[in-house]
């Protein structure tokens, strides 16, 4: 079991070297990089929404957006129907820091499960949803 626990540790230490520190000319981290790919995505959705994407509560995503915007990487602009509610646009840098972004966290997953099947991957997945309800 504790070999188990080291793999993680390892993988976790291999996705610092190999994404966060590519990231860092962008001066994001990996969840940050992932909002920022979603938002070019789906351009004009709400925080709330955004959250919900990524089953975050909306304050961790109030920490992201703050980061985002910090970087000139994303506009709030109040909805014109509901004045309470602010949509998240991505600006012209955004797109060019996602492109780049999207590409590292996808090089780093193709050398993650490279020689993979579809069928391994399901498993796993399986396998570490599983150990995320027994830590729920």
């Amino acid at each position: 079991m504790e070999n188990i626990t080291a793999y993680f540790r390892s993988i976790t230490q291999a996705e610092y070297h190999k994404v966060y520190k590519r990231l860092e000319k962008y001066n994001l981290v990996n969840g940050q990089a992932s909002l920022l790919s979603i938002i070019k995505e789906n351009d004009g959705l709400s925080q709330n929404e955004l959250a919900n994407i990524l089953n975050v509560k909306p304050s961790s995503m109030s920490e992201r957006i703050n980061k985002l915007e910090a970087l000139g990487y994303i506009n709030r602009i109040v909805d014109e129907d509901n004045l309470r509610m602010k949509r998240i646009f991505i600006t012209t840098e955004g797109k060019k820091a996602a492109v780049q972004c999207k590409r590292i966290l996808n090089e780093f997953e193709e050398t993650l499960f490279a020689g993979f099947t579809k069928k391994d991957k399901r498993m796993l997945e399986n396998y570490l949803q599983k150990m995320l309800q027994n830590l729920e």
